[in-house]
């Protein structure tokens, strides 16, 4: 037995370092000999009748064996199938099994009796499936024949409740898609499209007519020649990869584990390309085959349904009429096409009635699309095409059954080719989850869903936003093109924009139509940025804003397709959108555009009506002249950007600083994951680098920060931050404030806090983040007072500390701190001036401040980088 485990395992070896299509015929075949040669040692070595034995059982592959697609890694499944009464011992299995163990093998192996096995099949419908797909390899061939005849006895007996259960375990499978992991860690047998769905299907056809084979399927209309060619080559492309991810994995899981993705795509030679990574090519690639076998599933289906019905006898069913060459049967569209013009106008005219009395198609009229599709390959400019197509987005229900069909049978593409570009594309990151063509429909879904009321009670402000938008036409095409640059890798927003005229035109809108579309398009990341990297105080910023959008309608349009897209994006996208105050930048422009930029006298008037409201609010406590003189401390960037009931809290917290022997107040509130912490002092040297680190030693992700110094030396910091996920309560803020006070007496290093806190987190296994280089902006151009730094990092405990005490130790001063975290990667934006209150213009200063944070973010040879720097 020595000599025959020696001999497969190199054999199997010879295999594993084959990387061709040709490996998994030869791994069948190697296991196919294999078998028959151990059964037939094991006949051989008993001392039973030799003729009696082998009329007794016989040896079926099973699983992925059986189907004659198996990798040397997966689990290899086998049955014995013996008769009732046989003189088989369960001992003499291993026989069979240890060698091929001993080889390198997961063998998994099982015995049953005909009698018991059929039972079970009975009773079992998975079981019963994997009986189905059992194929001869050993043994007696009568008994599997017996076998197979139960078996189609059984299925004559209950064909249709066995369809229908196989049909109900496809669509449970589509709940998977509901779940944000199944996309980036997708399962290449469990997910929509994956390979339960390719034998899904080959199960159908044997259920339904006898078929074992897919190619014969095609006699039977089922599927056409080009589908039986893509689910064979998906079936291929998934074997292989499951053989490699049991390699990395050490393990038989069908997950592509993200952290795996990279070493899959290197590994197979995928390659990159300009803006795009070689696992981005590769897993682009896996997206459009989980696609195509989704789409070639659901025309399976539909039309095994509907041939099982033409053949029912017939009923008094009687079709409704619509129109001239169309009626509704059975809830869809039948085509008479002696009646009905095959042009494009016509052809989208069809999705359009779909979506508009919620109906399918029948077999007869998805064949009629199916040849005439290509009249859409030159329906440039053709206004039934523009009217039918703006018809049908407008009309789908929400959830877009009729629109994903239009896009899954190409039609789409062909009346918009540059679609085909981003088709499965991805971003490698756990932020952006979704491929760009799944994105584009969930973001148009997330549109009708607003303009529908879906978000009511949960948004109210978005939803009096939808309200004023009289037609929402162009910002729902908007949402189903608006990452059509991405193709180009970077700057896909205004490469988007770019692309749009040309696409208006084929498409046939109307010059203003087009000019509003290439707007959203191109700006649609214009709001989300502005309010996460900029301050909201910033008049300047407002006003760049506001040029930018030039009309109410436009920015509320610009801020729908905002909210849309990062739904759509995924949770930690959805995330950046409560933390982001993107609702406030909109308020500020809508009233810039609607009132125009605000004069002296305007910007006095608003300051003057804060003061009267703040008045009342604090007349317990302050006299009138104690404001006045309050007041005239005070920026105006403050007095803008703070709401009244603000700045009567902060002048109470000012009283009490004034009245007790502490050094600072601090105060902090929690709701709804976020805390938002202020703190006031006397001007203390470093007082944000210190509270910045406070706050990380209790893992609070900082999401901005504001520093206000008023006339006399108050400082006031506030802070908003995000609890740490899955956190229940509020942390310590007793505590919190009792550390900070420690520091200021010198009584606590937060350098060494901070450094064996973020090792003890690393000992807890957080995943090690992509290394990418840091990189560090100084803006003096788009702000009159401030200079605008900008740092780009990977994200870190101790972060915005570091940043912090690298400018304090510089002399340079915050005013205005942003922090925008997408997964493991940081975009900090510091609003700052020089020690004397002026904007950092010295060139050997402005130098210094990059090398000193590149020196600390990215180490020592980081700082001698000059392409980090630019």
């Amino acid at each position: 037995m020595q000599n025959i485990s020696e001999s497969l395992k190199r054999q199997r070896e010879q295999i594993l370092q084959d990387g061709s299509e040709e490996m998994l015929s030869r791994h069948t075949s190697l296991l196919e000999i294999a078998i028959i040669s151990l059964y037939n040692r094991l006949v051989n070595t008993l001392k039973v009748d030799a003729a009696e034995f082998r009329a007794s059982g016989a040896v079926i592959a099973m699983g992925a064996f059986g189907r004659g697609m198996i990798g040397p890694r997966q689990p290899v499944s086998i049955l014995v199938v013996t008769a009732d009464g046989s003189p088989w011992k369960e001992s003499w299995m291993d026989e069979i099994a240890d060698p091929m163990k001993e080889a390198g093998w997961d063998v998994d192996l099982e015995t049953g009796e005909m009698g018991r096995l059929l039972e079970r099949a009975q009773d079992d419908f998975r079981f019963f499936l994997s009986l189905l797909e059992g194929r001869y390899i050993s043994g007696t061939r009568p008994l599997v024949d017996q076998l197979d005849d139960a078996l189609e006895a059984l299925i004559e007996q209950r064909r249709d409740s066995f369809l229908a259960e196989l049909h109900r375990s496809v669509q449970s499978r589509d709940a998977l898609l509901h779940t944000p992991e199944s996309w980036l860690e997708p399962d290449l047998m469990k997910n929509p499209g994956g390979l339960m769905d390719i034998g899904a299907i080959r199960l159908g056809c044997r259920i339904a007519s006898h078929i074992r084979c897919l190619d014969d399927a095609i006699f039977q209309g089922y599927l056409n020649r080009q589908e039986v060619d893509f689910l064979q080559q998906a079936e291929k492309k998934y074997t292989r990869l499951l053989n490699l991810i049991c390699a990395l994995s050490g393990n038989s899981t069908s997950v592509l584990r993200f952290e795996d993705q990279e070493l899959l795509g290197n590994q197979l030679g995928y390659s990159a390309r300009v803006g795009f990574l070689p696992v981005e090519a590769f897993m682009q690639e896996i997206h459009r085959f989980l696609h195509g076998v989704v789409c070639v599933s659901q025309e399976f289906w539909e039309r095994l349904q509907e041939s099982r019905r033409d053949t029912a006898p017939e009923d008094d069913y009687q079709a409704d009429a619509m129109e001239m060459g169309l009626s509704a049967k059975y809830g869809k569209i039948q085509l008479q096409s002696e009646l009905y013009p095959a042009t494009a106008g016509h052809l989208v005219h069809l999705f359009y009635i779909a979506a508009k009395e919620n109906l399918g198609f029948t077999n007869i009229t998805r064949q009629w699309i199916y040849h005439h599709r290509n009249v859409l390959d030159t329906a440039a400019g053709d206004s039934m095409v523009r009217q039918e197509l703006l018809r049908l987005i407008c009309a789908d229900a929400p959830d877009l059954p009729v629109v994903r069909r239009f896009y899954n049978l190409g039609l789409a593409t062909s009346l918009i080719p540059e679609l085909a570009s981003v088709h499965g594309l991805v971003q490698h990151d756990a932020f952006h989850l979704y491929p760009v063509h799944e994105h584009h429909m969930r973001t148009l879904a997330e549109l009708k869903r607003l303009f529908a009321g879906f978000y009511d009670e949960s948004e109210p402000e978005l939803s009096r936003i939808a309200g004023r938008v009289e037609d929402p036409t162009l910002v729902l095409l908007a949402g189903f093109l608006h990452d059509i640059g991405k193709s180009a890798g970077r700057d896909h927003a205004l490469h988007g924009g770019e692309m749009i005229p040309s696409i208006a035109r084929r498409l046939g809108l109307s010059l203003e139509e087009s000019d509003t579309l290439q707007f959203l398009v191109a700006q649609h990341l214009l709001l989300m940025d502005s309010a996460s990297l900029r301050d909201l105080a910033d008049e300047e910023m407002l006003a760049q804003c506001a040029l930018i959008t030039k009309t109410p309608r436009q920015l509320d349009m610009l801020m729908l397709l905002s909210f849309a897209d990062m739904l759509a994006t995924g949770p930690r996208a959805q995330q950046k959108l409560r933390d982001t105050p993107v609702l406030a930048l909109h308020e500020r422009v809508y009233h810039l555009l609607e009132k125009g930029e605000p004069s002296p006298q305007a910007i006095a008037d608003r300051i003057e009506q804060v003061r009267m409201q703040v008045e009342q609010e604090v007349a317990d406590l302050v006299s009138k002249p104690q404001l006045e003189n309050y007041f005239e401390q005070l920026a105006p960037r403050y007095l803008l950007s703070m709401p009244p009931g603000a700045i009567a809290k902060h002048i109470r917290m000012e009283w009490r600083l004034q009245h007790s022997q502490e050094s600072l107040i601090w105060e902090a509130t929690t709701s709804d994951g976020l805390a938002n912490v202020t703190l006031l002092s006397r001007e203390i040297p470093g007082l944000l680098t210190r509270a910045a680190g406070i706050l990380t030693l209790r893992d609070l992700n900082i999401i901005s920060a504001q520093v206000f110094t008023k006339r006399d030396g108050v400082v006031l910091l506030i802070f908003q931050c995000r609890l740490p996920e899955g956190s229940l309560q509020a942390p310590d803020w007793q505590s919190a404030k009792e550390d900070m006070q420690r520091v200021l007496e010198g009584k606590m290093s937060l350098e060494y806090r901070i450094a064996a806190h973020a090792a003890k987190r690393g000992v807890h296994g957080q995943t090690p983040s992509r290394t990418v280089p840091s990189k560090i902006l100084i803006d003096n151009e788009s702000s009159q007072i401030y200079t605008i730094l900008e740092v780009y990092t990977t994200d870190r405990v101790g972060l915005l500390y570091t940043i912090t005490w690298t400018l304090w130790d510089l002399q340079v001063r915050i005013y205005v701190a942003k922090i925008t975290t997408k997964i493991d990667q940081v975009a900090d934006v510091f609003y700052i001036k020089s020690n004397t209150g002026e904007k950092v213009t010295d060139p050997e200063q402005i130098e210094e401040i990059k090398r000193a944070l590149l020196f600390w973010l990215d180490g020592p040879e980081s700082s001698d980088n000059a392409d980090g720097m630019d």
